[in-house]
């Protein structure tokens, strides 16, 4: 570990506020939340195709991503002797490789590879490159983590990607079966609190994007309709639906969250390890799948895709 510390080292001696704000900034853009929201509106509002390719990259990159953690079991460089980790209540599990950028290589890249703007292409490379540097820079994962993530988070997006459009195409189905069939076999022998979540997250998309693929079929084309707040068929209307879109999904998604939050923090203290574990499981699938199939069910259903 000499050579990497040594550069952790020097990114710590560098540190000042300005550049602790943007590194903290690059972090952030990369959990949970914003990756959430960005991939809600793609999914929802401007490209639903689009959406699925990412949110299927994104399910396979990390759980690819979480197991090769739990199989390596690489320490993280928090509590080095003279290091002083930032912002450390993000950094869970092991270090190797890193989540944060792989998850961010993972969702530019499916950006990048779709989408041919040149504006694009200069935020994706700069928050794929801003995302790893921020976890050396606040000191949770070594430079070999980042490396790792960044090859890791190009490589899987773009099979993924290539895999989702054969499924999509195909309608076979049963690859998706297979693939949940396999990550649930890693989840049951590799174990690990954030193994049942990503897991969750792959089987609540599978799932819900089969019945939205076969029973619901919203569209985010600006199509002329009626929608039951306006008599009107104008253009804006394309513009409003979509706004109304994304409130009615991400408020829903909101209540589904806190729904399983009050759960959580009323019936799941003190039960053990495997419970908790299935919980989340349970808990993430759901959500995951209100998002990909009920939510545009209620789009279809107010009139609004």
């Amino acid at each position: 570990m000499g050579f990497q510390l040594d550069i952790l080292m020097y990114l710590q001696s560098i540190r000042n506020e300005l550049l602790t704000g943007i590194f903290t900034f690059f972090t952030i853009c990369t959990e949970v939340p914003v990756i959430t929201v960005l991939t809600a509106m793609l999914y929802w509002c401007i490209n639903k195709k689009a959406g699925q390719r990412i949110l299927f990259a994104l399910a396979g990159s990390l759980n690819i991503n979480v197991a090769v953690k739990n199989i390596v079991k690489m320490p993280r460089p928090i509590g080095t002797k003279g290091l002083i980790s930032l912002r450390t209540q993000t950094a869970t599990g092991y270090s190797f490789p890193s989540g944060h950028t792989q998850t961010a290589t993972t969702f530019w890249t499916s950006m990048i590879t779709q989408f041919k703007n040149i504006w694009i292409y200069i935020i994706g490379i700069l928050m794929i490159l801003g995302a790893g540097i921020s976890r050396l820079y606040l000191a949770v994962h070594w430079p070999m983590d980042v490396i790792v993530g960044w090859i890791l988070g190009i490589i899987l997006s773009i099979l993924f990607i290539k895999l989702f459009d054969y499924i999509d195409n195909s309608k076979n189905y049963y690859i998706l079966v297979i693939i949940m069939l396999i990550f649930g076999v890693c989840t049951y022998f590799v174990g690990g609190e954030d193994f049942y979540k990503l897991f969750g997250l792959y089987s609540g998309f599978a799932l819900g994007y089969m019945v939205e693929d076969t029973y619901i079929s919203f569209s985010t084309e600006n199509k002329q309709r009626k929608n039951i707040f306006s008599k009107s068929t104008s253009k804006i209307e394309g513009t409003k639906g979509k706004i109304l879109r994304f409130i009615i999904g991400i408020i829903s998604l909101l209540i589904v969250y806190l729904i399983f939050k009050n759960i959580e923090n009323t019936f799941m203290i003190g039960k053990n390890e495997e419970i908790i574990n299935i919980f989340k499981y349970l808990k993430y699938t759901i959500i995951v799948f209100w998002g990909v199939a009920i939510a545009p069910a209620l789009f279809k259903l107010f009139k609004l895709a």
